[in-house]
């Protein structure tokens, strides 16, 4: 609703005049992680600005995409402005964008799949592109802080949504004098966690998006154990087993770069550094490639 406000308050105080023509048809690829607001802010920009949308949602999360259309439809979007087509991205999604009546793509979801998406485009000409990635994002606590209240922010920002957003906490650099104690808290925390039905108030962490992002999330987690990186997992209830679920997880690391990527699920890494290589942290979060919410 506030997406379709705000373009809807530019384009009655005349925001959009003067500037660019429109591009013509534009590809939105939203995510499945904000199945509705991201897609409606894509279209809803998009159609502002005086272009025709066509609107290709994440594969797992089509049906609310298609409700949304269909209200924007009644709403008086005419049909052929905003057209719906959902399908797997490696198919319908790399074969919209490389088509040259696209002029334009707008897109949210992975680095990975951004890059091609860019490269695709390069290779017909200028065809405009906004892209918004992952996120390793990062909290550095120092000695200063209080443990009750770093335990509370990060327990919100690594293990809502099960971690899926990427404006979620995937990396907690700790100063060494108070490491153990925050780990202690953070530990005892976990177990507090009621893990099932995110329709159920009593919940706090639901599935992952699917049995891909769980086992990739598990596999990432055996390496880790792998590699003899010390790992506290909350117990997964027996209720749990036949869902997407992952155990709310804690991995020790003893460098960023251990991390060539983002983990999108309730995984954590948590970092020790000593005060006088605050600096050198600093730089190797900046290093990272990453920007998004950081």
């Amino acid at each position: 609703v506030d997406f379709c406000r705000y373009y809807a308050g530019q384009v009655a105080d005349g925001d959009f005049q003067g500037s660019a023509a429109a591009l013509g048809p534009v590809l939105c690829i939203s995510p499945w992680n904000f199945p509705l607001a991201i897609f409606l802010g894509q279209i809803s920009a998009a159609l502002a600005a005086g272009n025709t949308v066509i609107a290709k949602p994440a594969e797992q999360t089509p049906l609310v995409a298609f409700l949304a259309v269909q209200l924007l439809h009644r709403a008086g979007i005419p049909l052929p402005a905003l057209q719906f087509l959902p399908g797997p991205g490696a198919t319908i999604g790399a074969a919209l964008a490389a088509d040259f009546r696209v002029r334009g793509v707008l897109f949210t979801g992975s680095t990975t799949v951004a890059r091609s998406i860019n490269q695709a485009l390069a290779r017909r000409g200028e065809v405009r592109l906004v892209a918004e990635t992952g996120g390793q994002n990062a909290m550095i606590v120092d000695s200063s802080a209080l443990p009750e209240q770093v335990v509370q922010d990060v327990m919100v920002s690594a293990f809502d949504s099960a971690g899926q957003r990427c404006s979620a906490l995937r990396v907690l650099c700790l100063q060494e004098e108070i490491a153990d104690r925050v780990l202690t808290l953070l530990r005892a925390a976990l177990l507090e966690l009621a893990l099932g039905d995110p329709a159920a108030q009593c919940t706090d962490i639901g599935p992952v998006i699917d049995a891909t992002a769980r086992a990739r999330l598990l596999a990432h987690g055996a390496a880790m154990g792998g590699r003899g990186r010390k790992i506290f997992q909350a117990p997964l209830p027996a209720a749990c087993g036949a869902g997407s679920f992952v155990p709310p997880t804690v991995i020790e690391i003893a460098a960023l770069d251990e991390l060539d990527g983002e983990v999108f699920g309730p995984i954590l890494h948590v970092l020790r550094f000593r005060r006088d290589a605050l600096a050198a942290l600093v730089a190797a979060i900046n290093g990272t490639g990453y920007g998004l919410t950081l």
